[in-house]
């Protein structure tokens, strides 16, 4: 069985389309898990609704936690051999959970991996790799899934019991920017396919503001503790060095902008972010 795990927040406009999407699915062995996060909208009233419709949906309320939190309640009542993470704003095509399954058992991967689609006003891009499958180790995996920007929760099946071991870290934002190396390191084998069969939504508000900007230290806390995890790794050392030059990128080009800005927390973001780099030799 799969467990889909759905965080639900601010999404009222959204829902719907979303969990239709997940119960339509060609591959039915599935249970569906909302994880209401506080919501002061219509939502907790509409995940109650579903699970009238659909005895395989079970509905979680909490309090607001966030969507780390959220989604760690929802693996954690899981009962799936395998999860996957759908953000209750986008939604999936009906046989997204088939094609996935169907690699996972021909391949005997630990996970599945698709690529996506981006839609904003209805209109689609999508983000695809060349061929139809690839099947690769973990280390080759993380760089490809890093290269083409794939290192979202999403769009992952996922042995349950790897996916246990590495749950989400609380209260900070680009959570899954540090949850799919340590995903990848406890896996064996990842396939890959090139179905863009997930559609993410552009939207300006939801879980987590859909991504907040970083005008705080998250990044820098995510950055170091990737780190710190690539050098324990037994990767090679060119892999180590690749994706060292790929978060000191990305952790520069958010320094670069806070200090455009004039605030305390842009300031300290700033402050944080040099105090990392210069550790690790590589800046100032």
């Amino acid at each position: 069985m799969v467990s889909v795990i759905i965080p639900v927040y601010k999404v009222e406009k959204y829902l719907d389309r979303c969990v239709e999407s997940v119960c339509n699915q060609t591959y039915k062995d599935i249970e569906i898990i909302l994880v209401d996060d506080g919501g002061i909208d219509k939502c907790p009233q509409k995940c109650d609704e579903w699970r009238k419709k659909d005895q395989r949906i079970k509905v979680i309320h909490q309090k607001n936690m966030g969507l780390s939190e959220a989604r760690n309640s929802g693996l954690e009542s899981s009962c799936g051999e395998y999860v996957i993470y759908v953000d209750s704003d986008d939604y999936i095509e009906n046989d997204m959970i088939e094609i996935l399954m169907t690699l996972i058992v021909k391949y005997d991967a630990d996970i599945a991996v698709s690529t996506y689609r981006l839609s904003q006003n209805e209109d689609f891009k999508s983000f695809r790799l060349s061929g139809n499958v690839m099947v690769e180790n973990a280390e080759r995996a993380n760089k490809i899934i890093f290269e083409n920007g794939l290192w979202q929760a999403w769009a992952k099946l996922i042995k349950r019991d790897i996916a246990l071991k590495c749950k989400f870290l609380k209260d900070v934002i680009y959570e899954d920017y540090e949850n799919t190396p340590r995903l990848l390191l406890m896996s064996e084998k990842v396939v890959f396919s090139m179905d863009g069969r997930y559609v993410y939504t552009v939207r300006d508000d939801g879980i987590m503001g859909k991504r907040k900007k970083i005008t705080n230290d998250d990044f820098v806390v995510i950055t170091s503790q990737s780190i710190e995890l690539y050098e324990a790794s037994n990767y090679s050392e060119s892999c180590k060095q690749y994706m060292y030059a790929f978060l000191f990128k990305q952790l520069i080009y958010n320094y670069n902008n806070t200090l455009k800005g004039t605030n305390n927390s842009n300031n300290s973001f700033a402050l944080k972010t040099k105090k990392l780099l210069k550790e690790k030799n590589i800046y100032g």
